[in-house]
């Protein structure tokens, strides 16, 4: 893909909350580098990691009230970019300032807007309310995956891996049998799974007792650039628990790093259970576990792709529509940033 990697005017996930406490946080986002910090007020900044004095990292400072001092030389900065402390006093030119990024906690995470902060739009936030809401537990986590992000959203809409990846927690029967039923309407695809009278799965009988025959549902909803909710569900073979009721909810955010590596902030939410330690313990052992063996796949794959002379794509298969409908969402979204970008220029 040529031209800019990365859609610009969106909301990307850069931290969860509890990642920020009395230090500034250094992430990569999109190729740029950037610091979150907590300011004494509660608020939560972010700023690009480069002083433009020397453009020495400002992760590597201190907080003062609301502002980020540079490790370097002291000179702070506010929530906002502006220079509001320099040493000494010494003059500075008034476009002398660090770049800012809009920034909204929500949902227990750190959403950054990577675009014009003249487009600035919350309404683009995704909902993921049950990550803080009362009537959910939840668990959670965050990997650093050295691979692309679009890759990660293939494997999330598509679960047709279990089987294979993930023996010991989320594979069982029905799901290589059954086709993937996809449906695209504007930028939201969205897909699914039903199926009948199979195997149980390893999270079903430790989590909710099913040993026996079930049935069992996957449903995927993709949002650009990055976005997906996942809702898994499973009953006794036969019984009339609605169909499509929710086990468990996947809140998945693949966060671009470089054209290379992403972050990978998840949970993992339920409305059942909510005060059993015993379970609780069950979702973060088997998830974590989960996860980390999709990350294993991911990066081994990043790193054949990288080391591949051969120029041959890869081969999408029926199990692949929704990933390859999401990739055609991101590719046309691009193209259509690039036109405004192209236009304004001229």
């Amino acid at each position: 893909m040529g031209g800019e990697a990365f859609l610009r005017n969106q909301w990307y996930v850069a931290a969860m909350s509890d990642e920020i406490g009395d230090r500034p946080l250094a992430r990569v986002i999109c190729n740029e580098p950037v610091v979150v910090y907590r300011g004494k007020s509660g608020a939560v900044h972010t700023l690009t990691n480069r002083c433009p004095h020397r453009k020495a990292p400002l992760s590597i400072g201190d907080i003062h009230g609301d502002d980020l001092a540079c490790g370097y030389h002291g000179i702070r900065f506010g929530g906002n970019g502006d220079c509001t402390h320099v040493p000494g006093d010494t003059p500075v030119g008034r476009h002398f300032r660090a770049r800012h990024y809009p920034t909204v906690e929500r949902h227990n995470m750190i959403f950054i807007w990577m675009g014009e902060v003249e487009r600035v739009d919350e309404s683009l936030i995704p909902d993921f309310h049950q990550a803080d809401h009362p009537d959910w537990a939840h668990v959670k986590g965050y990997l650093h995956i050295k691979g692309n992000y679009q890759l990660m959203i293939d494997n999330i809409l598509d679960l047709t891996h279990v089987v294979f990846v993930h023996k010991t927690t989320l594979a069982g029967g029905g799901v290589t049998e059954t086709p993937l039923e996809v449906s695209v309407e504007n930028d939201v695809v969205r897909a699914q799974r039903h199926m009948y009278n199979v195997d149980t799965a390893p999270i079903y009988k430790a989590a909710r007792n099913l040993h026996d025959k079930i049935d069992r549902w996957q449903l995927f909803e993709f949002r650009a650039p990055m976005y997906c909710w996942v809702t898994l569900g499973a009953r006794a073979a036969g019984a009339d628990e609605p169909f499509g009721k929710p086990t468990h909810i996947v809140l998945n955010a693949f966060t671009p790093e470089t054209d290379t590596t992403c972050h990978y902030f998840w949970f993992t939410v339920r409305d059942w259970a909510l005060d059993d330690p015993v379970i609780q313990a069950t979702y973060q052992r088997m998830i974590d576990l989960a996860f980390r063996e999709d990350a294993a796949i991911v990066e081994q794959q990043q790193a054949l792709i990288d080391s591949d002379t051969s120029g041959a794509p890869m081969v999408s298969l029926a199990f692949d529509r929704a990933g390859v409908a999401a990739r055609r969402i991101i590719r046309r979204k691009l193209e259509e940033e690039a036109n405004e970008r192209r236009v304004a220029a001229e």
